[in-house]
């Protein structure tokens, strides 16, 4: 993925500062072309690890006395750049035009640590105020490339990836149990936790300072959700949010590198293929999957409506057998296996593009809704909000399974404990209403840590951008009353508005056009289809499935191709003789998938990561 790292460490001499920085920053070269700066400024030894795409200048950065040393993964996004040059400027600042790290440099000089408050791309910085004996390191407001830290003893570690802090051999490899539950429970880690106990990530909006052997974290931007209220027309926010997605894009596109866009059967890159502004050269369209599956399906009939360059990338059962192991490595085993299908897709994007749009929404889950349930709907507590969550969104490794699943001395340290840091962390957000408070959560901890590391895995070769997470047009969404986002309604509505023959085009989420699912049709059409699903494997494909919607049919691909590889992973004694399963559960699990009387693919994803995990990042293996 590539990114920064760095040492801070007054007790360390200088050669032993530059070995170890080369070592965090040669773990972190997973191509040969990769480009690395490092620099050793005894208290401090930092590098960045790039792709050679966006700025591209050798780091680190510096103010015009060189009393301000910076460092940056990422970018400012053009269109702000020209405003913030002529700021410094009309202040006296001298820009030499060496990059964005250089205008955080001269901005850290104006505003100290809101040198990145209001800066609009996706970036993680580290800044040295040699002035003040003081770090600090910084990520945007959605965590989009992140930062991973470990403070102890007067000495401080960054990187954008764990396994760089685990050169240096006295961070202990010892795993966080809460950090594993929360994983098995939500799909990540909740907060700062990682997998490995001492090892800590920066949450999105926030920075971190280190001065006099203390680490303080806190955050200069925090995610509200505040309703209009009273609402205004539902036509004025339509008119609102195309307007504000159209100059994200045209924001995030203004660039002369070539441009790519990830295009699935959904609908939230669908909105950004409608909406593309001219590019330069045209646009590449992407969509992976099995060949019959309606995500390319339907992903080709949105590339032809808009005039795209499409590619088509087959996923096969052998894919997740040869790349799971890489998958992990890279994010540090905080995703899930059997989502690292992007990775058989870099060598089709990289011959075509350098930057590549995510239909990720980092307001995640406010412009499609979050698909309010009577329960939450009805929540008169934050507590009855965090439980109506949990029961519909936590359904991972539920709390019911753990009980079974896990070893009882671990389970019995951890019981309850994920649900009860939800709890906290979800009172501790702003909102005028209860399910805001759980939209915001989402927002700085949802998907930063579970949708980020698909972007993360294609970052190993392209550049990447979001522009639903663009400031402006994250705040316009964090307005919209809930009932109008919710269950994807104003998505079908903002698609209607600005394109409605994309609209007529399925989607993967029913099988029928986007403009006539209504929240009763979704409902009954997915009922409908994973009741065909459930009658073709207990009639052993009497009953016809249907169509094959599925990105992955992992529930089948376990039960032939990739059989021999599951049991091989999750039935080593390795893997049993941890002490962390079940052995006996365990294994009724895999014989009740097997049989067809079970479907346990989102288990066997989390437990597969965890194992492989355990070989990378415990037992030292190599990837």
């Amino acid at each position: 993925m590539a990114g920064l790292a760095g040492i801070f460490d007054a007790e360390c001499a200088s050669d032993a500062l530059g070995l170890l920085l080369d070592r965090m920053c040669s773990v972190m070269t997973h191509e040969p072309w990769y480009q690395t700066h490092t620099a050793v400024r005894p208290p401090l030894a930092a590098g960045r690890v790039g792709l050679g795409i966006i700025n591209p200048q050798a780091q680190p950065a510096r103010n015009e006395d060189g009393t301000v040393l910076t460092w940056m993964d990422g970018e400012i996004y053009d269109f702000q750049r020209p405003a913030l040059v002529r700021q410094l400027q009309t202040n006296g600042h001298h820009i030499q035009d060496c990059g964005d790290a250089e205008l955080v440099a001269h901005l850290y000089e104006e505003l100290g640590e809101d040198c990145v408050r209001d800066l609009d791309g996706t970036f993680a910085v580290a800044i040295l105020d040699q002035r003040l004996g003081r770090l600090m390191i910084a990520v945007d407001r959605s965590a989009t490339r992140p930062l991973y830290f470990y403070a102890c003893d007067n000495r401080f570690l960054f990187a954008s990836e764990v396994k760089a802090i685990l050169q240096d051999d006295r961070v202990p490899r010892q795993l966080d149990e809460y950090g594993l539950v929360e994983f098995f429970t939500f799909r990540h880690p909740l907060g700062e936790r990682t997998l490995i106990r001492d090892v800590r990530f920066l949450p999105a909006g926030c920075l971190a300072t280190f001065r006099d052997g203390r680490a303080l974290v806190r955050s200069y931007w925090e995610p509200t959700v505040f309703e209009d209220q009273p609402s205004r027309r539902r036509e004025d926010y339509l008119d609102g949010l195309a307007a504000g997605l159209r100059r994200a894009l045209e924001r995030q596109t203004s660039g002369d590198q070539p441009i790519g866009l990830f295009l699935s059967g959904g609908l939230d890159s669908r909105l950004l293929a409608g909406l593309m502004p001219t590019v330069q050269g045209g646009f590449h369209t992407f969509t992976r999957g099995p060949l019959e599956s309606w995500d390319v399906k339907y992903g080709t009939m949105v590339a032809e409506k808009v005039g795209s360059q499409h590619h088509i990338i087959e996923f096969k059962p052998e894919h997740l057998r040869e790349l799971a192991r890489r998958g992990v490595w890279l994010t540090d085993g905080l995703m899930m296996a059997t989502d690292i299908y992007v990775l058989s897709m870099t060598g089709v994007v990289k011959p075509c593009v350098d930057v590549v749009l995510f239909g990720l929404a980092p307001p995640d889950g406010l412009l499609g809704g979050l698909g309010l349930t009577k329960g939450l709907s009805e929540a008169r507590s934050l507590d009855e909000v965090a439980r109506e969550f949990v029961a519909q969104y936590g359904i991972y490794i539920p709390a019911s399974m753990q009980a079974e699943l896990l070893a009882m001395p671990l389970y019995q340290r951890t019981k309850g404990a994920a649900f009860e840091t939800f709890r906290q962390m979800l009172g501790t957000y702003q909102a005028n209403t209860l399910v805001g408070q759980m939209e915001a959560f989402a927002m700085q901890c949802r998907l930063p840590r579970s949708g980020g590391y698909g972007p993360f895995l294609a970052r190993t070769q392209v550049e990447t951008r979001f522009p639903y997470g663009d400031n402006d047009f994250s705040e316009l969404i964090r307005h919209v009353p809930s009932r109008w986002r919710s269950k994807r309604q104003l998505q079908i509505a903002l698609l209607k508005h600005v394109r409605p023959d994309l609209a007529r085009v399925p989607w993967e989420f029913t099988g029928v056009p986007a403009d006539i699912s209504t929240p009763t049709r979704i409902f009954l059409q997915r009922g409908l289809y994973y009741a065909r699903r459930r009658a073709s494997q207990w009639t052993r494909g009497l009953v016809s499935a249907g169509s094959a919607r599925e990105r992955a049919n992992y529930p089948v691909w376990f039960r032939t191709d990739l059989r021999e590889w599951l049991e091989g992973i999750l039935l080593d004694r390795r893997t049993l003789d941890r002490g962390y399963l079940n052995e006996t559960y365990l294994r009724q699990m895999i014989t009740d998938h097997m049989n067809g009387r079970q479907n346990y693919t989102t288990q066997f994803g989390l437990l597969l990561t965890f194992e492989l995990w355990n070989r990378l990042f415990i037992d030292g293996e190599s990837p």
